[in-house]
């Protein structure tokens, strides 16, 4: 009895004694959209089965009752602020006819929604709490307010996004930015712009960044004074000081662009789920489809129901005349169909991508869904609404694997060509087929990346020495050396005018004195 009981003393003081490798991370993902939450969602619990204690704000809470050193706070509640009271929908649906204001309305709801998650009483607790520390925040870095976090808690903090950062995040990060190369992901435009597009593009780069700099950061910086205190620096300023960041993009999807050592791209599947059953109606419906299925889904932002009554039409119309069976992710099941369409509200989408009987995805080109149908090698017929979605289908397309379609203008000839083509043309189930190969065939994973990255920062108390020196824009535009040529260029110029005229009047004085001489 008494070895055993020295035993345990033993193992206690060797624990005191030996420095862990675990830490305490505060992870912060304020956005109410589904789509933002489910790409890190592993990531949280991987790291927590790393025996890392996390403390996880969110909107959509993850459903484990058995998670030990997990600590939630619950901002479901945004969801009623993002859908009712701001009407997401709305500002969705006149994104490509009014953008500068549905940019600022975008950016008010967003900052409500940041206010009332500050508010929460969990939240004030853990500010207000002195005895509170974290090793490391890790803050969703598309609404960057929460940054402030990490100055509170005097720890490192990571910048995460589920999709790729404006141009002008990307520059403050030390990018080089280049309207003809980088269309910024807001923008409608692919990497390859016509002259035309470029022109556009130049003018959208000037003024987001003149939006960004004198209105949305000077928003953001209130807030963040009034909950984290007068003395807490600029935001601009604090996000330039992420020891990481991680993007939820892949050179196999996105654009190539210079990144500097701390930025790393992670997407290409960090969401994907284990192999699941499906429904057993919707496994019965999908084997029964003799010709094959269609899956139609426009993400959890974008609605089938908001379509106008005409375009759902259209669609109901070309889906009954076609020989295929189609699932349809439709929120108002009331809907009139027929016996080869089936509607529901909620789809398992990864679950159903993986039937074999899947030939082809209408989407609104949503970054995670592209990453599924890659995956899954399914061709797509895209229809971009906003942000993203139009330069993520482009570049689909670009790669062979679908076709774009306006669901505004949306003609029922149109659609019905496009859908046989796409099924009846090999060459864009090969390209999708051949993209989903170099997805899954990377060296390594993301989740699996992201955790190692995180874990090194931890280790390295922020790992400072990743981080670009930052100058000030004037020094990388080169102004000062040009200015310093520019002023020794006068100077020279001033010095060979002054030399040529003490030539010029020696030259005279010689030949008076000639003329002197001879007479």
């Amino acid at each position: 009895m008494l070895l055993k009981h020295v035993l345990v003393l033993t193992i206690i003081l060797i624990s005191l004694i030996l420095p862990s490798d675990s830490g305490r991370i505060l992870a912060i993902m304020p956005t109410p959209s589904y789509s933002h939450q489910i790409v890190f969602n592993p990531l949280w619990l991987t790291l927590n089965s790393k025996g890392h204690h996390v403390t996880l704000f969110t909107t959509d809470p993850i459903k484990n009752t058995n998670l030990s050193n997990f600590r939630q706070v619950d901002w479901s509640f945004a969801y009623q602020l993002w859908h009712e009271k701001h009407n997401v929908s709305d500002i969705i649906r006149n994104f490509n006819t009014n953008l500068p204001k549905c940019l600022n309305q975008y950016v008010e709801m967003m900052n409500d929604i940041i206010i009332q998650e500050l508010e929460h009483p969990q939240v004030q607790e853990i500010i207000n709490d002195k005895n509170e520390h974290f090793d490391l925040v890790i803050v969703e870095f598309l609404n960057p307010a929460m940054v402030a976090f990490g100055k509170r808690f005097n720890c490192p903090f990571i910048g995460m996004s589920p999709m790729d950062l404006t141009n002008f995040v990307h520059e403050a990060l030390g990018h080089p930015i280049s309207p003809a190369l980088f269309p910024d992901f807001i923008s409608h435009y692919d990497s390859e712009m016509s002259f035309f597009e470029r022109v556009l593009n130049t003018f959208y780069y000037v003024g987001s960044k003149l939006y960004f700099k004198f209105y949305f950061y000077p928003k953001i910086d209130e807030i963040i004074k009034k909950y984290f205190g007068e003395d807490v620096p600029a935001l601009e300023e604090m996000q330039r000081n992420a020891s990481m960041v991680f993007l939820n993009t892949n050179p196999i999807i996105h654009n190539i662009r210079p990144l500097m050592s701390n930025v790393i791209m992670v997407g290409g599947g960090t969401h994907f789920e284990r192999d699941s059953a499906l429904p057993e109606d919707i496994q019965k419906f999908l084997d029964g489809a003799e010709n094959g299925a269609i899956y139609f889904s426009l993400g959890t932002n974008v609605k089938s129901k908001d379509l106008d009554k005409e375009t759902k039409t259209t669609f109901l119309q070309v889906f009954s005349e076609l020989p295929y069976k189609v699932l349809w992710k439709f929120e108002d099941t009331s809907i009139s169909t027929n016996s080869k369409i089936l509607v529901k509200p909620w789809l398992p989408q990864q679950q159903i991508l993986k039937h074999p009987k899947i030939k082809l995805f209408i989407t609104q080109g949503g970054l995670q869904s592209l990453e599924e149908a890659i995956y899954n090698g399914i061709p797509i017929i895209g229809m971009p609404v906003y942000v993203d979605q139009y330069s993520n289908v482009k570049r689909a397309i670009r790669k062979g694997m679908g076709i774009i379609l306006d669901s505004n203008k949306l003609e029922k000839e149109v659609l019905k060509k496009s859908i046989e083509e796409i099924l009846n043309n090999e060459k864009y189930k090969k390209s999708a087929e051949k993209l989903s190969i170099l997805l899954k065939e990377q060296p390594i994973s993301g989740l699996n990346q992201t955790v190692k990255w995180i874990e090194y920062v931890l280790k390295h108390k922020g790992a400072k020495f990743l981080k670009p020196t930052q100058i000030p824009t004037y020094q990388y535009l080169l102004v000062d050396v040009l200015i310093l040529f520019l002023v020794l260029l006068i100077f020279s110029g001033y010095l060979s005018i002054v030399c040529l005229k003490l030539l010029v009047k020696c030259v005279k004085e010689r030949r008076n004195d000639k003329r002197i001489k001879w007479e």
